[in-house]
């Protein structure tokens, strides 16, 4: 089926229904004699927020060039996909193994030698060229003058307010007979977004100076609060009992709420696992964790002093303790105490990504984790995209190679950290999500926060329809997160009760400090899995704005897939108790609950859930819906949560005994 592309906000955008092919592979091989013609692969029409433009780039220097080539078989894996992950198909829960993904997606031997004919008929000779062991990159070492005159550009050095330089080009191009075969190239267009720090007590996320349009990371942190009382002797006792956990849910939300509020259990068995991911210089410190163990906030009976089983990626490093203030802890003491408490006794694994390199290596990125975790994803080099994510060896930090399929994934991961989409090209974007499909074939459950600015995107910005520049968030076009807004991953938004409710209590979607991040992704096209869902919230309550305001061709992903609270988490942080607001809290306490029902698949005989939008849309009774709210940002009131799906809360809060009784009880 051909679909037109969808323009919007001078980005074009690649409707993706069923899988994500980013392009069609053609088997002509490039001619070396005859002149071909050259069209531009990617561009980008502005230069991000806090970069200048300063002079060339020498034309001696030398770079590390990395050409991703395109995969076989992109057509037909959202159906594959669909069919293992739709719980009334006979192939329920048939995952594939690493060898099965990486083969049936490898670029096709066609692929493969057009690119390398015209490098080679470019001067890049075949002994310089190295093929990724996952054989979907090709690498080599070139000057600045070489990449020129390959790919038809210009480099230039661009500067950072911050003080920091990079390397880009305005646009590139290659040969028109090989530009299907290629999904990106760098260093080209790609500018670094490293992490950036919530520290705002309002409803978006403020960076720090020097870290505009990064990844962003952390919930809001709130007031501290006195401490409950403390357990004695080694493990703790259930001094928090359903009283307290249904009438003081409302100022303070603790593990017990979340159980009284969704009917999650307590955990008998250890079967399964869930997965934290912090990035640095996010982390966790051990006495916080044993803090909350030992305080009247949790109800299991979890020895204190228990630990996550801690991965370090890259080095895994961590700041000084002197330096390890409670912005750099709320993200991973949040994660940590929640999901440790949730599922226990099952074990959660902390992915502890990157290094404290200071050198000019890119910044860690998502794309860093999922090397370690696929081997068949990295390149050679590690760090998919140089220039934008982080590449080792780093002199300055981790002086080795990257990790590179060096860690199993937990069969739940959960991650809160999210960029704005409209910050990354459509290629990168394209290939990360398509890592997400390949996860989910594998039997990954991957979990990703909806964002805490409403229809605002990361530091409040909304999108100036006119230029593509980002306002000063009082108005504009809305900002979609991504990887929310990919097909592949189930996002996360945020509900709260009031503070005078308790936790039998209807919630309404999150309006206390952070709102629901929500909407409609630029980018990525409606899946098959939402469009009843999507169509139905359209033809009822279909919002009132226009194409200047947010992409409203009624054809794009929506999210959030889900909801959990996420207001008033009581945390211990840095030695104290504090509140803490955002989908940083609903994308674990969601994960815990996938892993608590993986458990009990596996208990059974039974395998774990892997992808799960399809069944999750095709079960919406399986939820609590929410009716009330709004996700405001650039200077509108946002989308309103309304009966059914809605790009506020999408199709609400888990009800885990409904789930268990669709996806264990009476699961086929």
């Amino acid at each position: 089926m051909h679909l037109s592309p969808i323009f919007f906000l001078g980005v074009v955008i690649c409707p993706v229904v069923l899988a994500i092919p980013s392009r069609t592979i053609i088997n002509n091989v490039i001619p070396t004699t005859t002149p071909t013609r050259h069209v531009v692969h990617e561009e980008r029409s502005i230069i991000p927020a806090g970069w200048e433009k300063q002079d060339r780039i020498p034309q001696d220097i030398v770079l590390p060039v990395r050409i991703g080539l395109t995969q076989s078989n992109l057509d037909r894996a959202y159906d594959i996909l669909a069919d293992i992950s739709d719980a009334d198909s006979p192939n329920y829960g048939n995952h594939w193994t690493d060898k099965q993904i990486a083969d049936f997606f490898a670029p096709s031997t066609e692929t493969i030698r057009n690119v390398r004919t015209w490098l080679s008929s470019s001067g890049i000779s075949p002994k310089r060229i190295i093929h990724s062991p996952g054989r979907g990159w090709l690498h080599f070492d070139a000057t600045v003058a070489e990449m020129e005159r390959l790919l038809k550009t210009t480099y230039w050095q661009y500067e950072h307010e911050s003080g920091k330089s990079h390397l880009s080009c305005h646009e590139y191009s290659v040969p028109e007979i090989i530009s299907k075969h290629i999904d990106f190239i760098t260093p080209t267009i790609h500018f670094d977004s490293p992490v950036s720090i919530n520290t705002s007590k309002k409803n978006v996320k403020r960076a720090e100076p020097g870290d505009t349009d990064g990844m962003s990371a952390g919930p809001v942190i709130g007031k501290t609060v006195p401490p409950p009382p403390k357990h004695t002797g080694s493990t703790n006792s259930n001094v928090t009992n359903s009283n307290v956990a249904t009438k003081q849910c409302g100022p303070y939300v603790t593990p017990a709420c979340l159980r009284a509020l969704y009917n999650i259990p307590k955990g008998t068995k250890n079967l399964s696992s869930m997965g934290i991911v912090e990035y640095y210089p996010q982390a966790y410190l051990q006495t916080d964790l044993n803090m909350f163990q030992a305080s009247g906030w949790v109800d299991t009976n979890m020895p204190i002093g228990t630990k996550p089983l801690v991965q370090n990626v890259n080095g895994g490093s961590i700041l000084p303790l002197n330096q390890l203030t409670g912005q750099y802890l709320a993200e991973g003491d949040l994660d940590l105490q929640y999901a440790m408490d949730l599922v226990w006794p099952q074990q959660v694994t902390l992915f502890q990504v990157g290094d404290n390199g200071t050198g000019s290596y890119g910044s860690v990125s998502f794309n860093n984790f999922l090397d370690a975790i696929d081997k068949s994803y990295c390149n050679y080099m590690g760090g998919s995209t140089y220039g934008f994510d982080k590449n080792y060896p780093d002199p300055t930090g981790y002086n080795h190679s990257a990790d590179c399929g060096t860690f199993k994934p937990s069969s739940v991961i959960s991650t809160s950290y999210g960029y704005n989409e409209h910050d990354l090209s459509l290629a990168y974007e394209t290939r990360q999500c398509n890592e997400y499909m390949k996860l989910g074939l594998k039997g990954v459950s991957v979990i990703y926060s909806s964002g805490d600015g409403g229809v605002a995107g990361n530091a409040g910005r909304c999108i100036d329809p006119a230029s593509g520049h980002y306002t000063d968030g009082s108005y504009g076009a809305f900002n979609p997160l991504f990887p929310a807004t990919c097909p592949y991953v189930t996002a996360v938004g945020a509900t709260q009760l009031s503070v005078n409710n308790t936790a039998t209590s209807p919630e309404v979607a999150c309006e206390t400090v952070i709102y629901s991040g929500g909407g409609f992704s630029n980018r990525f096209a409606m899946p098959k899995y939402q469009k009843s869902a999507v169509s139905s919230y359209f033809k009822k309550y279909n919002p009132p704005y226009t194409a200047a305001i947010y992409n409203n061709s009624r054809a794009t992903r929506g999210f959030p897939d889900v909801s959990a609270n996420g207001a008033n988490y009581v945390i211990a942080l840095n030695g104290y108790f504090s509140l803490v607001y955002g989908t940083s809290a609903s994308a674990p306490t969601f994960g815990a609950m996938i892993t608590m029902l993986n458990n009990e698949r596996i208990a059974i005989g039974k395998k774990p859930l892997g992808f799960l939008n399809p069944v999750l849309y095709q079960n919406p009774k399986m939820f609590n819906d929410i009716t009330e709210g709004n996700n405001p940002g650039c200077g509108t009131e946002g989308f309103a949560a309304v009966p059914g799906w809605d790009p506020v809360t999408g199709l609400g809060t888990p009800n885990y005994s409904k789930l268990y009784q669709k996806l264990v009880k009476n699961a086929k």
